[in-house]
């Protein structure tokens, strides 16, 4: 097993402290920041993708850290499946049981707690939505439909090769979701927290991770390359925006599919670019406040939902001075201080304590 790569923890602490930022600045109404004619507020919506980063992410690690073992095969796949559930269970059914008390108890709101759980338990959190526990749950859905895809692209690629693979795997499900579009229009909507829409983001991580592993050179003109990929990755996030969807009545999710396909190839790049860097992308991305935060990502990103609406509504209230854009950077801000340790307590009792039990099952 490779050892932990620590500019990918710098960009897990990017990706969640962004998911925070743009759930933060919406709930404050999404206020404007104008230098000269320019919309700054457009740029920092950016971080709300972070989401699309953490699948990158995602199939970069699966990618890299299980195609070194040259004989993975079916024998391998229910260990490779048990490996996961291990890992993300504990805390994500803990974060389920305190979100269902929170909204019962606090928010007085009317669920049924036992089938809330359940469907969390099975990871069914955006097929069943009546019973979604918490919103940006439905990521750990997707999450569980990418590692029943991976298994199937590190046994075959010993067989019929790499490439051959990965194309006809993610062109499938890139098909699918074409012809999905095409023939359903706006029902397509339902589709959205899928593998179908964001299989392509998992696919430009595990190309990322592939390329580390047969070449492990890093590009010339970093500067270069990195803007690129930030334009790549912002084009991305404008065709995501109303003023595109817009253009489409019927059939604006093919402007979203094509906008997460543009981020997954931005993001790849950014991450490659990381990855491989010895200056200053490994200096900033691997200092110690973000290789901590990044181990943390996880329960931070879980339990996140619990304390910005309650951090808002006091900026709101007893923080009159605090206008436009200052509010929900102030927010994003108190917020982040409080989950961190929140984060690291979850961490330390409810993932690392698994982690290696999460090994020995591998074995």
């Amino acid at each position: 097993m490779r050892h932990r790569i620590q500019t990918l923890d710098g960009l897990r602490f990017l990706a969640a402290i962004g998911v925070l930022w743009i759930h933060t600045w919406t709930r404050h109404g999404n206020p404007r920041c104008y230098i000269g004619n320019v919309d700054i507020a457009n740029f920092l919506a950016l971080g709300g993708n972070g989401v699309n980063l953490f699948f990158v992410i995602s199939g970069f690690c699966m990618y890299y850290f299980y195609a070194s073992k040259s004989n993975f095969s079916y024998n391998d796949f229910y260990r490779f499946l048990i490996k996961r559930w291990v890992r993300l269970s504990p805390a994500f059914y803990a974060a389920t049981v305190i979100y269902i008390l929170v909204d019962k108890f606090i928010y007085h709101q009317k669920i049924d707690g036992i089938a809330n759980f359940l469907h969390s338990v099975f990871y069914l959190n955006y097929i069943f939505g009546q019973y979604d526990t918490a919103s940006h749950f439905w990521t750990l859905t997707v999450e569980w439909q990418f590692y029943f895809i991976i298994p199937f692209i590190l046994i075959y690629q010993n067989t019929i090769g790499f490439i051959k693979t990965i194309s006809f795997i993610f062109s499938v499900i890139f098909l699918i979701e074409l012809l999905t579009i095409l023939i359903l229009k706006k029902q397509s909507d339902l589709l959205n927290g899928t593998i179908l829409f964001h299989g392509i983001e998992f696919g430009c991580g595990i190309l990322a991770a592939r390329i580390l592993m047969k070449s492990n050179s890093a590009l010339k003109n970093r500067l270069v390359w990195i803007s690129t990929f930030i334009i790549i990755t912002y084009a991305g996030r404008v065709m995501l925006s109303n003023q595109v969807l817009l253009l489409s009545p019927n059939y604006y999710n093919f402007f979203k599919l094509l906008g997460f396909t543009l981020m997954g190839c931005g993001f790849s790049g950014i991450l490659y670019l990381s990855v491989t860097s010895v200056k200053w992308l490994n200096a900033i991305l691997g200092n110690r406040l973000f290789k901590t935060g990044g181990r943390v990502s996880y329960s931070f990103y879980l339990f996140h939902a619990l304390i910005f609406p309650v951090i808002v509504k006091f900026t709101i209230e007893f923080m009159p001075f605090a206008k436009g854009i200052i509010a929900p950077i102030i927010s994003t801000c108190i917020s982040a201080l409080i989950l961190y340790p929140i984060s690291r307590l979850s961490y330390h009792v409810l993932e690392k304590p698994f982690l290696s039990i999460g090994n020995l099952t591998s074995k």
